[in-house]
């Protein structure tokens, strides 16, 4: 690793996970060793991006040390995701157009095995975008899904919450989920949701101001994430563990996303201002490879008891 503490092994690969986050044995130098990967292997993430938030984005990944790639045209999907090492597919400022891409792009990512992110923004605001979001639930796909707790509400029950893009409302996630997938939901509480377990990660510290796009560049660091965590753990991913060692990697994946958030947004917490929060939230990107990070992760009591596994 280029910086920090040497990580520990990997999330154990073929066996139930055990103790740690929830029961998935993640480790606070695992998931800063994740984060010192995507900055030593610069990792090629295709993000189809919302143009809200698209700059926002790619300005996120770069400063994790992962190079952003942003396309949108189905006729170029397939190469494009063919040559990424992830691939997130955001559905803000959905039409048919898009919809047609994203389906492309799911499927391609399934055929090349490589790590997906969808985040289904807004889906519970319109029938349109809800009907698209189950449709492509329906499709068969393996990796994670990112939303606030009124999307994945919306997508459990199949009822619109007629709330925009935000999540205003504590509402249960007792629903189904999608085979194979994991789900890292994003609100005063982040949770991760996975079949057979769930676990709570809770914040430390909030924004003064509600900066536009941190739901969208929570999704484009996971797919970050979710790059570092297969590679980590790829030797082992053969036979009868590829599915296990999936779910796990992507639960790595998840626990780093929500977990590095949550410091960049600790530090941007602490300024006044719109633009200089936003900055911060950069900054403190940047800064998740360095050892401070795990120094945060090790001195949080909230969040890694005693320096050792998480208490779920």
């Amino acid at each position: 690793m280029s910086r920090g503490r040497r990580a520990k092994e990997p999330v154990p690969i073929g066996r139930a996970p055990v103790l740690g986050i929830g029961g998935t044995g993640v480790l606070p130098e695992q998931v800063a060793e994740v984060f010192q990967l995507i900055r030593q292997e610069k990792f090629l993430i295709h993000m189809m991006p919302n143009t809200v938030s698209a700059a926002f984005c790619a300005d996120g990944l770069a400063a994790l040390g992962a190079r952003p790639l942003m396309a949108v045209a189905p006729e170029e999907l397939g190469e494009i995701v063919a040559q990424a090492d992830g691939c997130v597919v955001n559905l803000g400022q959905l039409s048919q157009g898009k919809l047609a891409a994203a389906k492309v792009a799911l499927q391609c990512a399934a055929q090349e095995n490589k790590p997906l992110v969808l985040d289904p923004v807004g889906c519970g605001a319109s029938s349109f975008r809800l009907g698209a979001v189950q449709e492509l639930l329906g499709l068969p796909w393996k990796g994670m899904v990112k939303g606030n707790h009124s999307e994945i509400f919306s997508i459990q029950q199949g009822k619109l919450t007629r709330e925009g893009i935000d999540s205003l409302q504590n509402r249960s996630l007792a629903g189904r989920l999608k085979p194979g997938c994991t789900y890292l939901v994003t609100g005063g509480s982040d949770c991760i949701l996975w079949e057979g377990g769930r676990a709570k990660l809770p914040h430390r510290g909030a924004l003064r101001q509600n900066v536009v796009g941190t739901g969208c560049l929570t999704g484009a660091v996971a797919g970050a994430c979710s790059s570092a965590a297969r590679t980590m753990a790829k030797e082992k991913m053969t036979g009868n563990t590829k599915a296990a060692g999936r779910q796990n990697c992507d639960i790595l994946a998840a626990a780093s996303a929500s977990l590095g958030m949550a410091f960049a947004l600790g530090r941007a917490g602490k300024e006044e201002g719109y633009g200089a929060a936003k900055s911060a939230i950069l900054d403190g990107l940047c800064l998740l490879s360095e050892a401070c990070f795990l120094e945060w992760l090790l001195d949080d009591g909230s969040a890694f008891a005693g320096g050792k596994e998480w208490v779920g």
